[in-house]
């Protein structure tokens, strides 16, 4: 598995008790991406970057057996549990909408090949149960990713064959999905998976849109 080591310093060097694995997507591309979670002005961050073209990137320290703090989470609360910042991996999946865009072939292989290593490392992620989305541990605040077009069940397949997968619901309606879609049009065909295409305030300004009325259905 190759990867490439930046260090933002976005984060406490805090060793955490791993106990959730957590994905996102990025709301803007792979340059977009660096450039916030290297910006200390930002105070954001995620331990794990995988690229378009599972191109993986670590940001804050977890593959070598020892998880620091990361900023990824924010207010966020499931099943009785707060501040998943204190106990949890954050993965950002590229894309600039994943309720809107597919996730490649070659991101679904890298997370395969992460989650192989991380859970050698932190056992409580032997646990489907303890993967899940952004969405789902801060939908209430608007929060919608990794979105519709993640694959949970390819993703629970693979990562995780011959054990019972837990059940993910986006919290983006379809009816929302479908709204947004004509503004996804300014994408090329050859950009689909939405890497590469786009301004990078537009697409944010989409992601905020789709987390307004998010928040608004669940207040």
């Amino acid at each position: 598995m190759n990867v490439y080591r930046l260090a933002s310093p976005n984060c406490d060097r805090t060793e955490i008790a791993v106990e959730h694995l957590i994905l996102h997507y990025t709301a803007v591309d792979l340059q977009g991406t660096l450039d916030l979670f290297m910006n200390g002005d930002n105070e954001v961050s995620a331990h794990l970057i995988i690229d378009t073209d599972g191109g993986i990137y670590e940001l804050v320290q977890c593959l070598e057996g020892k998880a620091w703090r990361a900023w990824h989470a924010g207010v966020s609360r499931y099943s009785g549990r707060e501040m998943f910042n204190d106990h949890s991996i954050g993965i950002e999946l590229v894309n600039l909408n994943g309720n809107l865009f597919s996730y490649t072939d070659a991101q679904y292989e890298a997370l395969q090949q992460v989650v192989q290593v991380l859970k050698q490392s932190f056992p409580a992620l032997a646990d489907p149960e303890q993967v899940m989305g952004h969405e789902h541990i801060a939908g209430f605040r608007g929060k919608a990713d990794p979105g519709l077009q993640f694959d949970w069940s390819r993703f629970y397949r693979e990562c995780y064959p011959e054990m019972t997968a837990p059940e993910r619901k986006a919290v983006c309606p379809e009816a929302l999905q479908q709204a947004l879609m004509p503004l996804a049009e300014r994408v090329s065909a050859g950009a689909s998976s939405g890497a590469t295409v786009g301004d990078a305030r537009y697409w944010q300004a989409i992601s905020s849109l789709t987390e307004s009325v998010v928040k608004l259905l669940k207040e």
